[in-house]
């Protein structure tokens, strides 16, 4: 699709939430505030010019790497309205940092920044973009979490919880979506009777591929409050996920 013309180089959209997106707390789930964040970029990236579509005729896909997430201040409620704003930090051609910030009313609520990767959708690598992107302004200098990715922790995790991936679990990419992982993790941490409305912190590393049939085991580590998670299949990590809670 052509650049729209109501295009900026710094995207905001505003959210209602739904009754839907809540948890039994009455504020807006993890999950959907990463969904929503998603959805954010996606749009950007269509009024931008590479979208999802704009990259299929190219066989080429956005994939998420990294994604991290900050709490700043309480999650918002059914009916709340929030805006999300969303600008691309750096673009190399291949990888993109692309950060975000949510705010409900004049409050800051919460950060996130995000590293995605260009793969050839059918050698499954990364490759160069083949679009245009220089009318995106890169923000270097406009971060916006207090740290960096996490890097993956090492040590003794333990079985927590063992699923098989279904249909309802895979995306346009036809792979595992990267919300579900998240989704996953937050179930298998209520499950062990973590607080999860308590999450201050959630840091994600998607490192390999899950489709469908593959059976996934939810390993856990914790340290303090700090909770690692691992999802693994046959014994090999395709996902890492650092949940830091209030003490």
């Amino acid at each position: 699709m052509p650049i729209s013309n109501q295009f900026t180089s710094i995207h905001q959209q505003s959210y209602e939430i739904d009754f839907f997106a809540c948890s039994p707390s009455g504020h807006l789930k993890w999950v959907d505030l990463c969904k929503l964040i998603q959805s954010v970029s996606a749009d950007h990236s269509v009024l931008g010019g590479i979208s999802f579509w704009d990259l299929k005729k190219h066989n080429q896909a956005w994939v998420l790497s990294k994604f991290r997430i900050e709490k700043k201040a309480e999650l918002p409620q059914w009916q709340d309205k929030i805006t999300i704003s969303t600008w691309i930090e750096r673009l190399d051609g291949v990888r993109s940092i692309r950060n975000f910030e949510v705010y409900l009313g004049e409050q800051l609520i919460a950060v996130a920044s995000s590293l995605w990767v260009i793969i050839n959708t059918e050698r499954r690598r990364p490759e160069l973009i083949a679009l245009p992107h220089e009318h995106f302004i890169k923000y270097t200098d406009k971060k916006v979490t207090q740290a960096e990715f996490a890097k993956l922790h090492k040590g003794a995790y333990h079985k927590i919880d063992e699923l098989r991936v279904k249909l309802s679990d895979l995306d346009m990419v036809h792979h595992v979506t990267n919300i579900k992982y998240l989704e996953w993790c937050i179930d298998a941490a209520f499950a062990c009777q973590q607080a999860v409305d308590k999450i201050q912190v959630i840091d994600m590393h998607f490192l390999k591929e899950t489709r469908i049939n593959d059976t996934c085991e939810v390993h856990l580590l914790q340290e303090n409050n700090q909770l690692h998670y691992q999802i693994c299949v046959d014994s090999v990590v395709h996902f890492y996920c650092l949940m830091e809670v209030e003490e």
